[in-house]
């Protein structure tokens, strides 16, 4: 039996956002090459979520209100926290705090759709590279 506490909150507390971005930089820039600036890019204009468990950061993500709808961005968990549903904790709780958006979309890694279809995301036939890893745009179906 698994007795970790999940939390997952939006965070506007410097330190917490800094957490955050630390969680982010471990899994986009360290392990997935991805270039500082491009993973820290619009940060000023997103809202910010650290997930701990049993109070230990283990994973974030962000979400920016753009022209076509609310965006969610950058779901990262630690390594030695995967595996333990935290990404899909923090995916219900951003969903539930967009619920009254009239569109939700990412742009999901292509390795991660099958994360993102059982949480109710299609994909579009919009494929691209970005940071030279394979990426689907995907909707969030109500």
């Amino acid at each position: 039996m698994n007795n970790n506490i999940i939390k997952v909150e939006k965070v506007d507390d410097q330190k917490q956002i800094e957490t955050a971005f630390s969680i982010r930089k471990k899994v986009f820039v360290e392990e997935q090459n991805v270039s500082p600036e491009r993973e820290s890019m619009d940060d000023e204009e997103a809202v910010h979520y650290l997930a701990t468990v049993n109070s230990f950061p283990a994973g974030a993500a962000r979400y920016r209100k753009m022209e076509k709808g609310a965006k969610i961005e950058r779901i990262a968990v630690l390594n030695i926290f995967r595996g333990q549903r935290i990404g899909e904790a923090i995916l219900l709780k951003i969903l539930d705090d967009l619920k009254n958006e009239d569109k939700i979309y990412l742009y999901a890694q292509v390795i991660a759709t099958p994360f993102y279809i059982k949480n109710g995301f299609r994909q579009t036939d919009n494929y691209f590279l970005d940071a030279g890893i394979e990426h689907v745009e995907m909707d969030f179906i109500k």
